[in-house]
């Protein structure tokens, strides 16, 4: 789906297909990270922690002396531990708990104070490379708090006594002994030093019983870099695919170029690129099968025998799908010849196994007849589909002749403008049915742009992963200047869905994997008679038995 911009909306399998395209990176990253997290953890110093308990005893002081309620009566008990963790954290409490312990000043620990908010324990941990200080310096913590907070606690009282005796000295040495006054103060001060008494302090509930590892984690840092670097990997595929200006979707490029999408084409293998020809039905031979429908449908209207097959760049599987087109409408009942005009880099006799000889430039020179140049390629007929019951008829024997490159030496752009390859190509139409030109690459030579005018239509090659965007938009803008109308577009390396895999298997007749059957140049006397070529000269109809 694309856009009203022309961009393709983004889905799940677009996604999924960034993850596999650049799965190496989210590998590797997955690898390294963790690795890398567990040898730095493992060569950090080890780190022990011990903890102890200490019980809060809340009391109210200003409520007990006066006996009505005050605000802190009414406190968050949550709120009120807080306070005091915040307390225990005071350098004074670590200094006395050095001293409980014994541990100078030059040695380094970690301390921290955390409250419960369901019950008044506070827990004090100590964290220390020493697992003998670290357990003593966390029960003298806890026990420094505890003396803490009473000091604290017991100073105002000591304040407000030591005021209460001024003020009763004061009444003494001026006679007041007998009024109510001095009777309140002497019984305040009584209540204050009795309640300097009963005042408890923090109790310790669980001294440290022992210190534990907690650093370095090799493991756990490993497991947490295997998330990290799954991450960063998959980010890292995200941002290289976002500078990646290449396409890979068929549909952009039809978008692009204004021309309706024949067929998707998977990679061939490298042995043997023309699959229809050698090999029972696969998903290749199935998706050249849909190519050649595509085709036939195509070109209903315009009826172009001439046709040109030309990509914007070398190397997008040009030559290898002309070929198995050519084989496909062959297979048809169709005689078909093909024409290998990139000379710069001829691939037919290659992939078709044909030996060398003339071809096209020796013709269009005038050096050799047409029958010399033609290279019979044998091909199976395809199986016509019946539903009555009976035998299965067979549809007429096709034929595909192959014309290469030649040996006559020539200059490319010269020769495409030449009358002689004019003649030889008009020729040709009378000849054959169709006639596939296997052209070079419009962009990368001027050579293609000149066979535009001397063919019926073009067809044209994208490889998918490859072409990228500005030389999408420049082939668009030769397609447009061209005289000869584009039949459509085939992406080639694409991803052919599964739905379409063998489905009309019974279609082909399975062969053996075998050389692809090659007649001799002149013998015609195994293939049917040829069509006569309306208004050609003698020079370009071949000749029968030598």
């Amino acid at each position: 789906m694309t856009t009203h911009s022309g961009l393709r909306e983004q889905t799940i399998a677009d996604y999924l297909a960034v993850v596999r395209r650049y799965k190496w990176v989210i590998i590797v990253a997955a690898l390294v990270v963790p690795t890398v997290a567990y040898v730095l953890s493992a060569r950090e110093a080890k780190v022990f922690r011990a903890t102890a308990d200490v019980l809060l005893t809340r009391q109210d002081l200003g409520s007990t002396i006066t006996g009505l309620p005050t605000q802190s009566t009414v406190t968050d008990p949550y709120r009120y531990a807080l306070t005091q963790a915040k307390l225990a954290e005071a350098p004074a409490v670590l200094d006395r708990a050095r001293e409980i312990a014994g541990i100078g000043k030059t040695q380094g620990f970690g301390s921290d104070v955390s409250a419960s908010p369901d019950t008044d324990i506070l827990t004090f941990g100590i964290n220390s490379g020493d697992p003998v200080a670290a357990t003593k310096l966390a029960t003298a913590f806890a026990q420094a708090f505890g003396a803490y907070k009473l000091q604290t606690d017991t100073a105002s009282l000591t304040r407000a006594r030591v005021e209460l005796r001024k003020r009763i000295a004061e009444l003494r040495r001026s006679g007041a002994t007998a009024t109510d006054t001095y009777q309140e103060l002497v019984s305040q001060e009584q209540n204050l030093r009795t309640l300097a008494v009963l005042l408890d302090r923090a109790t310790v509930i669980r001294p440290a019983g022992g210190a534990f590892q907690i650093a370095p984690a090799p493991r756990r840092n490993a497991i947490l870099g295997v998330m990290l670097g799954l991450l960063l990997g998959v980010g890292a595929a995200f941002v290289l695919n976002a500078f990646d200006r290449r396409i890979r979707h068929a549909d952009e490029v039809e978008h692009e170029l204004q021309i309706p999408l024949l067929a998707k084409l998977p990679t061939p293998g490298r042995s043997d690129p023309v699959t229809i020809l050698e090999r029972a039905p696969d998903e290749m031979t199935e998706a050249v099968a849909r190519l050649r429908a595509s085709f036939d449908f195509a070109n209903q209207n315009l009826q172009a025998k001439a046709v040109m097959v030309t990509s914007a760049g070398p190397r997008e599987g040009k030559s290898t799908t002309v070929a198995n087109l050519a084989i496909a409408l062959a297979r048809t009942g169709r005689h078909v010849v093909l024409v290998d005009l990139d000379l710069r880099r001829p691939m037919l006799s290659r992939l078709l196994h044909l030996p060398d000889g003339p071809g096209i430039t020796d013709l269009a020179a005038s050096d050799t007849e047409l029958v010399d140049v033609l290279q019979p390629v044998g091909v199976t007929p395809l199986r016509a589909r019946v539903t009555s019951i009976g035998s299965t008829p067979e549809t007429g024997q096709g034929r595909l002749e192959v014309i290469t490159t030649g040996r006559t030496r020539v200059e490319p752009t010269a020769f495409v403008e030449s009358t002689g390859l004019t003649e030889a190509l008009h020729a040709l139409r009378g000849y054959a049915e169709i006639v596939l030109v296997d052209a070079p690459p419009i962009l990368a030579t001027g050579d293609a742009m000149g066979l535009t005018g001397k063919v019926d239509g073009i067809l044209a090659i994208a490889r998918l992963g490859t072409l990228t965007r500005p030389t999408l938009q420049e082939l668009a803008r030769v397609f447009r200047r061209s005289p000869a109308p584009v039949l459509g577009l085939v992406a080639t390396g694409a991803e052919v869905d599964e739905g379409y895999s063998v489905y009309a298997v019974d279609e082909y007749i399975a062969q053996p994997r075998q050389q692809p059957e090659v007649l001799p140049p002149g013998r015609l006397e195994d293939v049917s008679e040829p069509q006569s070529a309306s208004g050609a000269s003698g020079r370009w109809m071949p000749r029968r038995g030598g």
